[in-house]
């Protein structure tokens, strides 16, 4: 009997394909017989497509179809279903992969496994590519015209971007028209999303929204899920080495919809056998923390993933930094010398705060002196910035120091030889070139895996840490700019590999600690990415530039409890350096962030953004400040769960619970005051003792709460107080 096509199944999830084309038609969850694949949107491609990077530009391969086969019959692919009882193993192999209707000299072997009682599939791919051109954008898995129930509309997208992001209604929104404002601040003109994702329109019509890792992408997973059915879809890549990926989210539109959803795989050889990481498509119940929890514990398997933390102790304490970028700006304005320092550290302790950024400091100034990282003559000499600094230590501060960890003017007659030798390449020997801020001014991006530029690097921050007596360093740009293929031929690290970009910034951090003690100094750096984290203090995630109403730091906070975000803040008034649209959201910002356990950013830039320009900002942010000192004296940081383990609560709100060695903590905001009252899951037979603490009393005072039993078990209801801001803790007897 013929069979149309072949089925495969563990009882809790099921796949169907075609038998002649290999086309994947089902992926169902056998508890609800829903199929993920709603529509099957011919101008995507089934299974995976990929990238040929040839001298004549980029070809699109993919596996042959039915119109392909019955052209030349010695494309049909071998497929076979190994079906047990409760497990299946199905394959593919397809003799060659085509594009634009040629046969490739590239051929494909595909594996699934559905393991018992597993809401997993796992997915594995190998290509032996003998056309003599790179593989690059391997796309795999691939799903497309995807949606979870009865409707597209009500689905909601997660994912990586910097911290966390959502699309909801993925299917319409990324084939929508963005949402963008520009603003102007001194010589540069930002672009800010003031709407959620969209998608750019690529050759086969799809509005593609596409995320690197390392750079926007800050983890290798997503996921679709339906708040209303409870249901979701999960994909990853169990990428242990943590090389460079990237995750490829789309849509054709509403009238062609569902949304798409891949795994791109980035190999960077031309010829051999090349194999996939095993990816993951997972059912799941509940919401995004369901994904999270798997690629956690997954990540925690990885052996050589636990370097020590910078993480001294005074950091531990600190509620945050004030950044000074204005020491000597992009062009040429000067508003602080070294000797401002130590009065620059009295204005931030008046408002709470023991640590100083200072950007601008080094010759030439902010934004155009890379990589120039000595002291600026125009703010005063070598031993001014050190008395400076060491006068701070005496006054209980600290400084950290701005420098960036791949940008090179071009301009410099005295960077000419280290642009040539250190300079990212392109495959057609031209630069990678990256411009900040006025026109006439760009930068060439220095690849972290020519030996010199690393070492100068490390060397930089040895400098400043140890001969000038910094307590730390930010470096921009390392986790948030995207990764980089380089071709340069000198450099020998990553010969005939150019996708080592990853492994070449692990190097530098782990250089960098062998310089410290233990604790080490404080360690910041610009983006959010889970390969660089454990060599950190605080990662900043920066939610103002995300789009803006999608933002959801909550995703890597959640999947990496144990780690600090740093996220920056901004005043209400009197915002020059950001958008009205950002400006207005003010308490909203800072309050997310304190619920979230973030490190503040906060600028002090005179005319430019400065707290001190609005007074009923600055004292909000003031009390906030003291409040998160007196909870992290009391109770340390705590274990970030979310909304996991939150019971009922007040809309409009926002609380988030930690746990604490004996208890519980939950921290609560609301800009239009709290009123209500939470519960959350009680783990004893015995009440706990309940303290709270507000924007008006910071320090801990005993109150009461209440615990009734449940079906579920014990649970514990306390009243919010009647203020803005609160941290309630609830502590075993």
């Amino acid at each position: 009997m013929y069979q149309s096509r072949l089925h495969a199944t563990n009882g809790v999830i099921s796949l169907a394909v075609d038998s002649l084309s290999g086309e994947l038609l089902e992926f169902v969850r056998e508890s609800t017989a829903d199929n993920l694949l709603k529509n099957h949107v011919r101008r995507a491609w089934s299974l995976l497509d990929g990238l040929l990077v040839t001298d004549q530009g980029d070809l699109r391969f993919h596996p042959p179809r039915y119109a392909d086969i019955k052209r030349d019959p010695s494309l049909t692919p071998e497929i076979s279903v190994q079906q047990e009882e409760r497990q299946a193993t199905l394959h593919w192999f397809f003799p060659a992969l085509i594009a634009d209707e040629a046969r490739l000299e590239l051929n494909a072997r595909i594996t699934v496994r559905l393991l018992p009682e597993d809401c997993r599939a796992y997915w594995t791919l190998t290509l032996d590519n003998r056309t003599g051109f790179e593989l690059d954008d391997i796309a795999f898995p691939v799903v497309d015209g995807a949606w979870l129930g009865e409707s597209w509309q009500d689905d909601v997208l997660v994912y990586p971007h910097f911290a966390g992001c959502r699309i909801d209604n993925p299917t319409e929104q990324l084939a929508s028209e963005p949402q963008l404002i520009h603003w102007k601040w001194q010589e540069y003109i930002y672009e800010y999303n003031i709407g959620q994702e969209t998608g750019a329109r690529d050759d086969r019509g799809a509005y593609v929204h596409r995320l690197n890792y390392s750079g926007q992408a800050s983890m290798v997973w997503m996921d679709l899920y339906n708040p209303t059915e409870k249901t979701g879809v999960y994909i990853t890549c169990r990428n242990s080495s943590l090389t460079m990926k990237a995750l490829r989210m789309e849509s054709f539109g509403k009238t062609d919809p569902g949304v798409g959803m891949a795994i791109l795989h980035r190999p960077g050889q031309k010829n051999g056998v090349w194999s996939s990481e095993e990816c993951i498509l997972a059912f799941h119940e509940g919401d995004w923390h369901w994904a999270a929890d798997d690629y956690r514990a997954w990540f925690a398997t990885l052996p050589r993933r636990n370097p020590p933390y910078h993480r001294p102790e005074w950091f531990e304490k600190s509620p945050g930094l004030m950044a000074h970028y204005d020491f000597q700006y992009q062009g040429g304005g000067i508003v602080h010398t070294f000797r401002d320092i130590p009065d620059l550290l009295r204005e931030a302790q008046k408002l709470g705060f023991n640590h100083l950024l200072l950007s601008g400091w080094n010759e030439d100034g902010f934004d155009f002196g890379f990589p120039h990282y000595t002291p600026n003559h125009r703010l005063g000499t070598e031993q001014e910035l050190k008395d400076a600094l060491a006068q701070c230590k005496q006054l209980g501060g600290h400084v950290c120091f701005y420098i960036n960890s791949r940008l090179c003017n071009i301009g410099f007659a005295d960077q000419q030889d280290r642009i040539q030798k250190s300079a990212i390449m392109n495959r057609d020997g031209s630069l990678f070139i990256e411009k900040y801020g006025a026109d006439d001014l760009a930068f060439a991006s220095l690849c972290i895996n020519d030996t010199a530029w690393r070492r100068a690097l490390a060397e930089t921050v040895r400098y400043l840490t140890q001969d000038l007596g910094a307590d730390g360093m930010y470096l921009d740009q390392l986790a948030m700019a995207t990764s980089c293929k380089c071709y340069h031929p000198g450099h020998k690290e990553h010969a005939h590999n150019p996708t080592a970009w990853n492994q070449g910034y692990e190097k530098l951090l782990a250089e960098m600690q062998r310089d410290y003690a233990p604790e080490g100094m404080a360690l910041i750096y610009e983006g959010c990415n889970d390969a660089f984290g454990p060599y950190a203090s605080g990662q900043l995630v920066s939610e103002l530039h995300c789009p803006f109403r999608g933002r959801m730091p909550e995703v890597y906070k959640y999947t990496f409890p144990d780690q600090i975000l740093v996220d920056m803040m901004n005043p209400r008034r009197n915002s020059a350096m950001r958008p009205e649209h950002i400006a207005r959201h003010s308490t909203e910002l800072l309050y997310n962030a304190f619920t979230m356990g973030a490190y503040f950013w906060c600028y002090d830039l005179e005319w430019d953004n400065t707290w001190r320009r609005d007074p009923e900002q600055y004292e909000r942010l003031k009390r906030l400040t003291a409040l998160r000192v007196s909870w992290l004296k009391h109770f340390g940081h705590g274990r970030f769960t979310d909304t996991v383990g939150v019971g009922r609560a007040p809309k409009g709100q926002q609380i988030r619970r930690y746990l604490l060695q004996n208890g519980a903590l939950l921290a609560c905001a609301a800009e239009k005051g709290l009123a209500g009252a939470i519960s959350l899951a009680w783990d004893s037979d015995k009440p706990p003792v309940c303290q709270i603490m507000t924007l008006r009393c910071p320090e801990p005072t005993v109150s009461p709460c209440k615990m009734d039993k449940t079906q579920a078990g014990s649970e514990v209801v306390v009243a919010l107080p009647e203020d803005e801001a609160a941290v309630i803790v609830l502590l075993r007897g």
